[in-house]
């Protein structure tokens, strides 16, 4: 890691972290990335072109040879929505881990092919902390038992995740998330959404969410969620970087005390477009970043990748995990954003986003 990104990895975060391979205290996180995904299957999602070559494209691995193609429909490549290669993910880890890297939270639920001991070979491999989560995403991606289940009973395994392990298991969800939210929210996301409430209540974990593609919708699921009863300096609204361009309203939304995530970095191409608003660039995200700080909220910043498909990982041409590390810490430096704001951004705010009472250590 350059010196000029060096961040120090001390904190002042009483509790402890639920990690794949055990118990951890929040001093031992270091640099946290909180919104990744490592191992998934985002295949529901895949859309069948009809152009013949593109159909050959769509059902041929991931390729120098079609990459500039799988660029612009990456829900159009099977393969390119897959993150299942357990050794290729450890080199891809390796590269964060080298940059100075301590934690990744990975946000992949159950019904998005979250794999446990994947995660235990990832963590063991590269030495580091895996946060795995329980949650439910998209209505698309529900299955047909959480949608006959009501709010509490979601909620009440939600909880076992956390207290017990999940689905049954030795491994504890350190987080609730990634919690999918459409626009507009459908019965079955907002049913899952105060579920996640529940178990936020019976827990003390923090919320992880996933708004839908619209400047109002971070606004709205607060509501809903002050409604049920959350703390809402336990959740995190994340996206912002493709949900809300405007200054007043991000600061509307950080006067509610959630975390404010970006968590888009390294995505600034138009490859892809987020609903009705325009994916900023990573200079565009810094600058909203100082000024969301100059207004007070620095202890409620966080920022990751949301790696999710396998066009973004290095070894496809894309900016890897190590992307903030190596090349935004830099640029936020000579944004002028001070060494205390970096360290809250990458130690201590998700060291407190974490953190669960010691009462659950094993």
């Amino acid at each position: 890691m350059a010196e000029s990104a060096t961040v120090a990895s001390t904190v002042e975060v009483e509790g402890i972290v639920h990690t794949v391979t055990g118990d951890i205290a929040t001093s031992e996180l270091g640099v946290v990335l909180p919104h990744e995904h490592v191992l998934i299957d985002l295949g529901r999602f895949f859309e069948e072109p009809t152009d013949p070559l593109e159909q050959e494209y769509a059902n041929a691995d991931v390729s120098l040879e079609n990459l500039g193609w799988v660029r612009f429909h990456h829900r159009q490549s099977r393969d390119n929505l897959v993150l299942s290669d357990v050794q290729s993910q450890i080199e891809e880890l390796r590269r964060f881990k080298s940059a100075g890297g301590g934690t990744v939270v990975e946000l992949t639920p159950v019904c998005a092919g979250q794999d446990l001991s994947g995660l235990v070979a990832l963590a063991e491999a590269t030495d580091l902390h895996v946060v795995a989560s329980t949650g439910v995403y998209l209505d698309e991606f529900q299955s047909e038992l959480t949608r006959s289940m009501s709010s509490q009973q979601i909620g009440e395994r939600m909880a076992r995740d956390i207290v017990e392990g999940i689905d049954g298991g030795e491994i504890r969800a350190g987080i609730i998330g990634e919690m999918g939210c459409s626009w507009p929210l459908t019965v079955n996301e907002e049913k899952a959404l105060r579920g996640a409430v529940f178990a936020q209540l019976a827990t003390g974990a923090s919320i992880s969410i996933h708004p839908g593609r619209h400047p109002d919708a971070p606004g709205l699921l607060l509501d809903l969620l002050s409604s049920a009863g959350a703390q809402l300096d336990r959740v995190v609204i994340g996206h912002l970087d493709r949900t809300i361009p405007e200054h007043d309203e991000l600061v509307a939304v950080g006067r509610s005390g959630c975390f404010l995530e970006f968590d888009l970095f390294g995505q600034e191409s138009s490859h892809v477009r987020y609903g009705p608003v325009d994916l900023p660039n990573d200079k565009t995200r810094i600058e909203r970043i100082a000024a969301l700080i100059d207004e007070g909220f620095e202890d409620q910043i966080l920022i990751s990748h949301d790696i999710a498909v396998k066009k973004w990982l290095f070894r496809y041409g894309g900016h890897g995990y190590d992307h903030i590390l190596e090349r935004v810490v830099p640029r936020m430096k000579e944004h002028g954003i001070s060494d205390q704001a970096l360290h809250k951004m990458l130690v201590s705010n998700p060291a407190r986003l974490l953190a669960l009472p010691t009462s659950f250590g094993r």
